[in-house]
C-alpha cells in the first residue's frame, strides 16, 4: 500500500511538472508570435496611416500599380484621389497609393551649391590672374615706353 501511494505521487508530481513545461512552452510561442508577426505588422500599419493622413496636393506618389504621378485633388468623403500623370488626370482609391516619392532635389541642390561655389572660385581665380596679367603687361608696356623715350632723348 506505501509503495503504490508512493508510485502515485511520484507520477502526480511528474504530470505537474510536465504541464508547468507546456505552459511555458505556450507562452514561449504566443512571445515569439507577438514580437515577430503581429509587433511589425502593427508598426507597418502605423506607418501607412500616417503616410495617409500626411498626402497633400501637390505630392509626388507611386500607386501599387507603378504609375508615377502627382496629386491633384483629394477627396476624403470618398476615399478618392485625383492624380496627375503627364496632363493625363486619373482617379484612384486612397489605398492604391503605395508610397509617396521623397524629393531628390536637396541633394541636387547640396551638389549644384557645390558646383556653383567651384565655379565662382575659379571665375575669381581666373579675374585675379587676368588682372594681374593685364598690371604686368602694362607695366611693361610703360617700361618700354620710358626706355625708348629716354633713347630719343639722348
Amino acid at each position: 500500500m506505501v509503495s503504490s501511494l508512493t508510485t502515485t505521487l511520484v507520477g502526480a508530481a511528474a504530470q505537474g511538472s510536465n504541464l508547468w513545461s507546456s505552459v511555458l512552452l505556450i507562452v514561449l510561442f504566443v512571445a515569439i508570435f507577438y514580437f515577430f508577426i503581429m509587433r511589425p505588422n502593427r508598426k507597418q500599419q502605423d506607418q501607412r496611416k500616417e503616410m495617409m493622413s500626411g498626402l497633400h496636393v501637390g505630392d509626388r506618389v507611386v500607386t501599387i500599380g507603378g504609375m508615377h504621378g502627382v496629386i491633384d485633388s483629394l477627396d476624403s468623403a470618398n476615399k478618392t484621389v485625383t492624380i496627375d500623370a503627364d496632363g493625363i488626370y486619373l482617379v484612384f482609391d486612397l489605398q492604391a497609393i503605395h508610397h509617396v516619392e521623397t524629393p531628390k532635389s536637396t541633394s541636387t541642390a547640396k551638389v549644384t551649391d557645390q558646383a556653383t561655389s567651384s565655379v565662382t572660385a575659379s571665375t575669381s581665380e581666373a579675374t585675379s590672374a587676368t588682372s594681374e596679367a593685364t598690371s604686368s603687361v602694362a607695366q611693361s608696356a610703360d617700361s618700354v615706353a620710358s626706355e625708348a623715350t629716354e633713347k630719343d632723348s639722348e
